[in-house]
């Protein structure tokens, strides 16, 4: 109780000084370490290693607060089926390239070199992206045109697929 009573006093305070930036900069961003890990094969034969998020809390935080973003280094978001999926990149801090997975691990459709945005971010100017998919992965920018990908593709990956 007392801890709630000292984070209103705080948020309060932010907001009394009149400045929401102030507020905005006081949230703290950090990024989530998921458990489930893996590694992913592409097409050019490259490989690359996953983080998997298939709880609808992993999948709602993903990559928001990662600051560095290494090229072979991505996160795997599993739907428990095929459907249109959006993404919101809110508190993304790295640029990414998004690319949406079938049932049938095919590429369905990629987005690329989408810019990040930050805790002060307007949300009207918040990259928002869709696409069909069972699967979703988010890559560094630029790393869906380096490495070749492109709808059709089809990836090597084992992921557990969540239930309804």
């Amino acid at each position: 109780m007392k801890a709630m009573a000292l984070l209103l006093a705080l948020s309060s305070s932010a907001f009394a000084s009149g400045s929401a930036k102030t507020h905005a900069a006081a949230v703290k961003c950090v990024p989530q370490k998921t458990a489930k890990k893996a590694i992913l094969a592409l097409p050019d034969g490259g490989k690359i290693k996953i983080d998997i998020a298939d709880t609808p809390a992993t999948r709602e935080i993903g990559l928001m607060c990662v600051r560095k973003m290494p090229r072979t280094y991505g996160m795997l978001f599993v739907f428990p089926q095929d459907m249109y999926l959006n993404f919101w990149m809110k508190n993304t801090l790295v640029p990414l390239d998004i690319v949406w997975i079938g049932a049938d691990k095919k590429i369905t459709v990629i987005h690329e070199k989408l810019h990040e945005s930050t805790v002060d971010t307007p949300d009207e100017k918040i990259v928002t992206v869709g696409g069909r998919g069972q699967f979703v992965l988010e890559l560094a920018s630029g790393e869906a045109e380096r490495r070749g990908l492109k709808a059709g593709d089809k990836l090597e990956f084992s992921a557990e697929i969540p239930e309804r």
